[in-house]
């Protein structure tokens, strides 16, 4: 038992990131999986604090969350091996995945990932977990390159660990939580913000995400890879990102998705 609580300890995000499902199936992906095969990958930092945020209408939460049993003690800077500990003891996360997982300051990572995932890019500093294992992978036939079939296996392990969690179990220990979700949030730059409102808006985004049909197509003018299809490449970082990862995947990250929803907009 000890040594499992320390392999978590030392690489727990995967599931910590699955509080949101969002940020642990599309924490690394954006960047990482855009990024060429030989272009190296940043050491991972702290996420910055947010410039010039929106300022959220004062009409109070649309999506609150019941404060009964909710922790007022834990140090939002100190969270991570209660919070941890929690989510070790959730059914369905597999251990085959520990070693994409990245910890330190937990929950400000979540929090920061959520809330850039609709927005345009998808700051490095504030993903939560380790690249994917291996480069992003296209398909060339003449002046064409396509997205691989076999690129979708790099989200095999990240995928499969989503679609076996207790979403209703994973929902307690983010409501439990909720109070230092809610402060990383403050602290982000939204003082009158209410995460999970934005939490919900952020899957309801990832929901909307178109599906096409392979093969899609892609450019490389650079270093990152872009949709030659321009209404692809105008969507938001999440939304890119679940195309990227192929029919199948997205489809079982969007249930999951959905199941997540609910459970954080249930009274």
């Amino acid at each position: 038992m000890e040594e499992t609580r320390s392999i978590v300890k030392q690489s727990a995000v995967l599931t910590v990131a699955a509080v949101v499902v969002v940020a642990g199936i599309f924490g690394a992906y954006y960047w990482y999986s855009h990024r060429t095969a030989d272009t190296p990958a940043p050491a991972p930092a702290p996420p910055p604090a947010a410039s010039a945020p929106e300022t959220p209408a004062n009409t109070g939460p649309e999506h609150p969350l019941a404060d009964e049993g909710a922790d007022h003690t834990t140090p939002l800077d100190r969270s991570d091996p209660v919070f941890i500990e929690a989510l070790a003891r959730l059914n369905g996360w597999s251990p085959a995945v520990l070693k994409l997982l990245l910890p330190g300051d937990l929950i400000r990572h979540i929090v920061a990932t959520v809330d850039a995932l609709p927005r345009e890019k998808l700051p490095i500093a504030a993903l939560p977990t380790k690249p994917v294992p291996g480069p992003f992978r296209v398909t060339a036939q003449g002046d064409a390159t396509t997205i691989s079939p076999v690129n979708a296996r790099r989200y095999d392990a990240l995928v499969g660990a989503a679609n076996g969690l207790d979403m209703a179990g994973l929902a307690r220990v983010y409501r439990h939580f909720y109070p230092l979700f809610q402060q990383a949030y403050h602290d982000l730059g939204y003082p009158k913000g209410n995460f999970n409102d934005r939490l919900v808006e952020v899957i309801d985004d990832l929901l909307e995400a178109p599906d096409p049909k392979p093969p899609v197509a892609v450019v490389s003018p650079g270093v990152m890879y872009h949709y030659v299809d321009p209404d692809l490449e105008a969507l938001s970082s999440g939304q890119k990102i679940l195309v990227r990862m192929g029919e199948a995947n997205e489809k079982i990250v969007k249930a999951k998705l959905g199941e997540f929803r609910a459970a954080v907009v249930a009274p």
